[in-house]
């Protein structure tokens, strides 16, 4: 594999680590539409987050050319190219579409960003296996002296720990939502920076053990990773649950604002709550439904090897008894 690629490999792992940081660009729209042409158009030219974003899915779609030619027996799989380009296309979705520019003016437009970028961007990314990609794209001196003792450093084998991301993702989930940081990201750009860094960055630690095919120290058995999924629910459900039967608005920062298209800001919190509480659960049903089918196919696979051993040793038995 050629030097360019290599670096091209590594500066692609380099900028999804930084990408949690581009993507919390607060908003900053100074106006916010209410007619239906005004809501089409409001796109954000917010250029670092629109050029990381491309780059981003030039480099993976380049790298998994160059393995399919180098590999054609082998080639990178397709599904997870479009998981990639899929999830980078969630986190645009969430932060220069008019998703963004209606966020400050309505709580459920604000709670579909943040769903964006928690429970669809994150399993995404993280089953698109970009570190395999670039462990196969790179060469054999870079993987071995470069690649591989970042993944297997001590910083990233603590990242991955399993219980990190489990507790830390309803833990800033908890966190945000109850304490004045969210009605302060409403008023603040850098504070609004800071909550979709949280948010994605603490999405991306819970859901890479649960997704992610690249070869992580801690490697757990699919049944393992679907009881963490299903525990994950409650927390989620009851953060929903308080701020859909909260009395009064949570978030005063609404409060100020002409109501949106004849909703107040309580109906408006109800309603964002609500659609916290559906979408996650649908997000982790489905989630559940790909972790048992790879169970199954692990265990199908498991059984072959069974099989396969248990065939070597009546056919070591039968030639001892033949001799």
């Amino acid at each position: 594999m050629s030097r360019r690629l290599c670096r091209a490999s590594i500066a692609l792992a380099a900028w999804l680590g930084l990408a949690p940081v581009a993507a919390a660009h607060g908003s900053g729209s100074a106006s916010q539409p209410t007619d239906p042409l005004g809501i089409a158009l409001a796109w954000r030219l917010d250029l670092p987050i629109i050029v990381g974003l491309v780059l981003a899915s030039v480099g993976y779609v380049a790298a998994a050319r160059a393995v399919d030619r180098a590999h054609p027996g082998n080639p990178w799989s397709r599904a997870r190219t479009a998981s990639f380009v899929a999830g980078l296309a969630a986190i645009g979705l969430a932060l220069v579409s008019p998703i963004d520019a209606l966020s400050e003016t309505l709580l459920t437009v604000h709670m579909v960003q943040h769903l964006l970028l928690t429970a669809v961007a994150p399993p995404l990314l993280a089953a698109s296996g970009i570190a395999t990609l670039a462990l196969r794209s790179a060469s054999n001196g870079s993987r071995d002296r470069l690649l591989l003792p970042i993944l297997h450093g001590r910083v990233v084998a603590v990242l991955t720990f399993p219980l990190v991301g489990w507790l830390g993702f309803p833990l800033a989930m908890w966190a945000s939502h109850v304490s004045g940081l969210y009605n302060l990201a409403l008023l603040d750009d850098g504070v609004h920076a800071v909550e979709h860094l949280l948010y994605l960055g603490a999405a991306l630690l819970f859901w890479w053990p649960m997704f992610s095919p690249d070869p992580l120290r801690w490697r757990l058995h699919p049944a393992v990773r679907l009881f963490g999924l299903v525990m994950q629910m409650p927390p989620m459900s009851f953060l929903a649950i308080t701020i859909v039967s909260a009395p009064a608005p949570l978030y005063s920062a609404y409060l100020g604002r002409p109501d949106a298209f004849g909703v107040d800001a309580l109906t408006d919190q109800r309603i964002a709550g609500s659609l916290m509480w559906l979408t996650n659960d649908v997000a982790f049903l489905v989630a559940a439904a790909f972790l048992i089918a790879i169970w199954l196919r692990h265990e199908a696979a498991e059984t072959r090897r069974i099989d396969a051993r248990l065939a070597r040793s009546r056919r070591d038995e039968q030639a001892r008894r033949e001799i």
